[in-house]
């Protein structure tokens, strides 16, 4: 019988599992132990106690360690102390996309320092927070090569796009004027 880490690569797939709050490297440490793949990026952040200062290693993604496995044989996984669940819609688990899982792995290996960004979609309401377009709110219409925003004047029913930095940006809710036209 094979170990569960060891099946057919055609059914190994790449899973984000929920864990216990602040488990994170030993769930990963006995997924490992287990013969499964795993991949769990750190970056190192300074802890300040009213003693002392420290550098220490944390999660980029605070609550989950990735996971190679078959979804058929997540019974270990599942059983592994600290594992909630394994992410997915209903009892499917839903494997992360390849991109997601390079982008992942790099950050594992290099170890680069990074900080909390909010997630936006094409759609997705956002207000200018920086620069000299403060102040605007307006649709994401595209995220690929330049992140554009389309600001609307209803009156007039005139659109313009304007892009804009990332880090220029926050999400907000669509304004009350525009809340019925988006059902």
């Amino acid at each position: 019988m094979a170990s569960i880490g060891t099946q057919e690569n055609e059914s190994l797939n790449w899973y984000a599992i929920y864990v216990q709050a602040k488990h994170e490297k030993v769930v990963a440490s006995m997924l490992r132990n287990k013969g499964l793949g795993t991949c769990l990026p750190l970056t190192k952040t300074v802890r300040k106690w009213s003693d002392r200062r420290k550098e220490v290693e944390e999660p980029i993604f605070p609550g989950y360690v990735f996971c190679e496995f078959n979804p058929e044989l997540r019974t270990p996984v599942l059983r592994t102390a600290g594992v909630v669940q394994i992410l997915g819609a209903g009892k499917q688990a839903l494997p992360l996309e390849n991109n997601e899982l390079d982008a992942l792995k790099t950050l594992e290996r290099t170890k680069a320092p990074v900080e909390s960004w909010p997630y936006v979609n094409k759609g997705d309401w956002v207000r200018v927070e920086k620069g000299p377009l403060a102040g605007l709110s307006g649709v994401v219409a595209e995220c690929k090569s330049g992140l554009r925003v389309v600001v609307s004047i209803g009156l007039l029913q005139r659109s313009v796009a304007v892009e804009v930095n990332q880090s220029q940006i926050r999400p907000t809710k669509a304004p009350m004027s525009y809340a019925g036209c988006l059902s």
